[in-house]
């Protein structure tokens, strides 16, 4: 029965804590997060964390980059211009070090100094996508920044499987030899995993009634968390390149991504963010070095990710305020922020402090950055995105209200 009980107050809280929170504007993420501060050992105690629910956080994790894996579009990725390469490089390396140096003079150690520059130099494709999105911006910038995030993500998660595999006592596989097996595992999962997957889909129907293919894609995540697991890189990477490797190919089959996004979403992704919330000791932020320091790391972030988008963004022949609105968007931080700084406490190279402080900016980031972004770019006309009208609380005749008013202001300024 206690199980049942934990079962009911979790999905209840994902549900109700969000349906109240976003009449503030409050994102879904956060709103989920809030909640398991709330009820978690640090402010209600209804809730502690345990064996079961670790292993369905964890599980929760793996499908948060999967389905981020999914969002991005690996065809574009693999058509990559020169200007994506540029302006990923200034805008991860730039950031990469402002983590390092603001950790490091901190004095948290080099380990989580290092780990500090991997969160800076990552961005959030579930944030920035929504964006882009809801302002309708040019498609070349679109396609720029999208890929070059995509790009980000992808080397930022490399980046922390190599780093984790040499600070972990005594790995599967040795430092030396690891190299030739991550190249492998990359082979494997970029080109054999498609094969695989078809070939079981040529099995299942996706018309069946007991959804053979649903299953086909969960069989495969869950081989590739595996062999992840086995070289000693996170499972969490392994779902990543996952989501990437197949984002393509379930594009075409709608049904099992929405499938996909329904099992995640519905249920494993919010016990993740519930179980963060629940390991984040909000109150340690309430000391004056803490919020120094968490104040510290999110103006750096913040800052050195809109000077590197900055400077990318003119590099490859924009204009100052697109490079500067391109700036801005990279420093939304949300899915790889959270799983690292998950990761960090889990490993010991974080302290309870710096996870709150880093759950604090993904929450500062969700909020303001879209903000910020639409005001650099000059967005006049909004198109309100099914984001937006969740966020809002906006029911379906303020959704046509809203887009008979963006039709008028497209009229007059025609």
């Amino acid at each position: 029965m206690e199980h049942f009980l934990l079962f009911l107050i979790w999905i209840a809280a994902a549900l109700f804590f969000p349906l109240i929170l976003k009449r503030f504007q409050i994102p879904w993420v956060s709103a989920v997060i809030f909640a398991g501060m709330f009820l978690g050992p640090y402010g209600l105690g209804w809730v502690n964390p345990g064996e079961v629910t670790d292993f369905l956080a964890a599980l929760g994790l793996i499908f948060l980059m999967f389905t981020a894996g999914l969002d991005t579009n690996f065809s574009v990725l693999k058509k990559a211009t020169r200007d994506v390469f540029i302006f990923s490089l200034l805008n991860m390396g730039i950031p990469f070090a402002t983590g390092f140096v603001v950790g490091f003079l901190w004095g948290v150690g080099l380990s989580a100094s290092l780990l500090l520059g991997v969160v800076f130099s990552s961005s959030s494709i579930g944030v920035i996508a929504p964006m882009l999105r809801e302002f309708n911006v040019e498609s070349k910038m679109k396609s720029t920044l999208m890929s070059a995030v995509f790009l980000e993500d992808v080397v930022s998660l490399i980046f922390l499987a190599i780093f984790l595999n040499a600070i972990i006592p005594a790995p599967r596989i040795p430092l030396i030899a690891f190299p030739f097996f991550l190249i492998l595992f990359l082979f494997v999962v970029l080109f054999l995993i498609p094969l695989l997957q078809e070939w079981l889909f040529y099995w299942e129907s996706e018309e069946t009634e007991f959804a053979g293919p649903m299953r086909a894609v969960m069989v495969t995540l869950a081989l590739v968390a595996l062999m992840a697991e086995l070289i000693g890189v996170h499972a969490m990477v392994g779902g990543f390149l996952a989501g990437l490797t197949l984002s393509d190919m379930l594009s075409k089959r709608g049904k099992i991504k929405d499938s996909v996004f329904a099992i995640s979403y519905g249920f494993l992704i919010p016990i993740f963010l519930l179980n963060l919330g629940m390991t984040t000791n909000i109150s340690t932020l309430f000391a004056p070095g803490d919020i120094l320091f968490t104040s510290l790391i999110a103006i750096a972030l913040i800052l050195s990710k809109s000077f590197s988008g900055f400077l990318g963004g003119r590099f490859v022949g924009f204009d100052s305020t697109t490079s500067l609105g391109m700036g801005i968007m990279t420093s939304a931080q949300m899915s790889t922020t959270l799983a690292t700084a998950s990761l960090g406490l889990q490993y010991g190279i974080f302290t309870g402090g710096t996870l709150a402080a880093l759950v604090v900016l993904s929450i500062i980031s969700i909020l303001t950055i879209p903000i910020l972004a639409k005001l650099v770019l000059g967005i006049e006309i909004e198109r309100p995105s099914k984001f937006t009208i969740l966020w809002s609380g906006k029911g379906g005749s303020a959704r046509i209200l809203s887009k008979e008013k963006s039709k008028v202001k497209a009229s007059q300024l025609g």
